[in-house]
């Protein structure tokens, strides 16, 4: 996600010259100046305006009252004030790729593609849909290549493996995403400390479930769960299977994680046999029970996304005495990770190879990343939607008129950068939390502290790459042959075969893994293994690490 540099056109400078030099060969009220020089001085005719097609989601909110995606206030905003025409056409959100296809087949597909899937704009990049921006923006970029020039990150993202640029990455603020909780009022009352080692947290895990620590004189709480994503997945990440991907860097090496894997597994099962984590954990898919027992304070640890105010107003009416910290990830043998962050760099725009008029595409993006810009479309109008506080940050003036008039259009600045302004006197997270208000307060606190514990160079997130190496179709649809083994496939968080080994008792945590290893060799697993090894000795200055989000500031 980008930032926002605003430098001097040349242009610009050339264009109030010429205003200046007209304005000093007249007299006051317009008539020409008296000259030694009879000839009439010419001038230049104003140039033409562009027009260009862009995609915008259709997330299914837009307000009726409003208008229509492609026409509405901040469509006809952006008309009015930007440097060119703007036609705007609605994509799904979700499968935008099924209409884009169709769209690139017929020779019907926008100028400006902005979809954040990156596997969209690899399939179009490799069957040659995508023009190099390299040139475009050298020549005709102001904002954007000023962007790229200060954070050469920027490039690094949107660069494919000829070598060149094609991808319009956005600069944002890197933040807390996951967070780890325990209930420190059970840790003060049964006398323990929050853990901090893999074996801590199962010591901890074992007396949440049998020692009563809600104090009811019942046997219905336990220590965590592995129903959903959120639940399962942290797991892994504390024994280092990459958050990313499938490999991880180890001994110089780029290798797949199935040794982290195991070790993750090992300990699941560990768990289950213990019965520290609900036995029905694996029909709890999406993870609403796993929350469910949290929010009635029945859970000892739990992890996701921060809780909404909601959720935080749910679990202090359903138990009081509940009480809340993030904790660092504990530690295993592999290391010490933090939790999954928002990047603070993400690819999302490509410009279509059959633009008309690349120049004007590149005049639009150069718009978006004004800050006046960033401003009007992320926080509205001045006045209208909102006023500035003491630091210059957006102040809702009328919540009612914003959800009306601002609800949908965050996906018209979806390649607007945070300006530097913004980012470090602005957030937007804290801002809207009150402290007035106990739930508000508490998620504040939170927030606050869990920035301190996972915004840390010395606890990455696990894994090595952040920014995955597209692979070429032929060897992405081996993956995609093989969900049963794939983590990123699951919706439980644990691929199926690695399921079967958590609640069958005879079945080890090393024979799962060698299962899935047998499958994987089987449909051609090697054949990925062996490029993202190659990949990595030919283009390891190419990759973008867990470490190099820290870079952005």
């Amino acid at each position: 996600m980008k930032r926002k540099l605003i430098t001097l056109s040349v242009l610009a400078v050339a264009l109030a010259g010429v205003s200046l030099l007209a304005a000093c060969g007249k007299e006051e009220g317009g008539a020409p100046a008296a000259s030694g020089d009879t000839k009439v001085q010419g001038t230049a005719a104003p140039e033409k305006r562009g027009k260009i097609s862009t995609t915008i989601y259709d997330r299914g909110n837009m307000v009726p009252e409003e208008g229509t995606l492609d026409k509405n206030r901040w469509t006809d905003y952006i008309n009015k004030n930007g440097p060119v025409d703007v036609t705007f056409v609605p994509i799904p959100r979700t499968k935008p790729e099924d209409k884009l296809n169709v769209m690139f087949a017929s020779g019907e597909a926008p100028d400006l593609i902005q979809d954040y899937d990156g596997k969209n704009r690899s399939t179009w990049y490799e069957s040659k849909q995508l023009l190099p921006l390299d040139d475009l923006i050298d020549k005709y970029s102001v904002e954007y290549k000023a962007l790229l020039q200060k954070y050469p990150l920027l490039r690094k993202y949107g660069t494919r493996s000829d070598g060149k640029l094609y991808d319009i990455a956005v600069l944002a603020k890197l933040d807390v995403n996951w967070v780890y909780l325990v209930r420190t009022d059970w840790l003060k009352k049964l006398g323990l400390e929050a853990p901090k080692t893999t074996d801590e947290l199962m010591t901890v895990a074992k007396a949440f479930t049998e020692k009563d620590p809600d104090g009811n004189g019942k046997n219905d709480t336990y220590g965590l769960s592995l129903g959903g994503g959120y639940n399962n997945k942290v797991i892994d990440f504390m024994f280092g299977v990459p958050v990313f991907s499938n490999y991880t860097l180890k001994d110089g090496n780029i290798q797949y994680a199935w040794e982290n894997q195991q070790a993750g597994l090992e300990f699941k099962k560990k768990m289950f046999q213990e019965g520290v984590i609900d036995k029905d954990f694996a029909a709890d898919t999406n993870g609403d029970k796993a929350k469910r027992d949290f929010l009635n304070g029945k859970l000892g640890f739990y992890v996701g996304p921060l809780p909404s105010t909601i959720e935080m107003e749910t679990l202090m009416k359903n138990d009081p005495n509940a009480q809340l910290s993030p904790i660092l990830l504990p530690k295993s043998p592999y290391g010490q990770f933090s939790p999954p962050l928002s990047a603070p760099i993400q690819n999302a725009a490509a410009v279509n190879a059959k633009a008309k008029d690349p120049v004007s595409v590149i005049k639009y993006i150069d718009y978006l990343e004004k800050e006046s810009t960033y401003k009007a479309l992320k926080w509205g109008i001045e006045g209208e939607h909102y006023k500035l506080d003491a630091n210059g940050c957006a102040q809702t003036i009328d919540p009612d008129k914003n959800k009306k008039e601002r609800s949908y259009a965050g996906d018209y600045s979806m390649i607007s950068s945070a300006p530097a302004s913004v980012l470090q006197k602005c957030d937007s997270r804290l801002d809207t939390l009150s402290d007035s208000k106990p739930a508000e307060k508490e998620i504040k606190r939170i927030l606050t502290e869990a920035r301190k514990l996972y915004i840390a160079p010395e606890r990455p997130t696990s894994g090595y790459f952040i920014d995955v190496p597209s692979t070429p179709k032929d060897l992405d649809m081996i993956v995609q042959s093989v969900p049963n083994i794939q983590i990123a496939a699951s919706k439980i968080g644990t691929p199926d075969e690695y399921v079967k080994a958590i609640v069958t008792p005879n079945m080890t945590a090393e024979q799962a893994v060698k299962n899935a290893k047998d499958i994987w060799t089987k449909a051609g697993g090697s054949k990925v293994d062996e490029w993202f090894q190659n990949w990595y000795k030919t283009n390891k200055d190419k990759a973008i690490t867990v470490n190099d989000i820290y870079e952005v500031k």
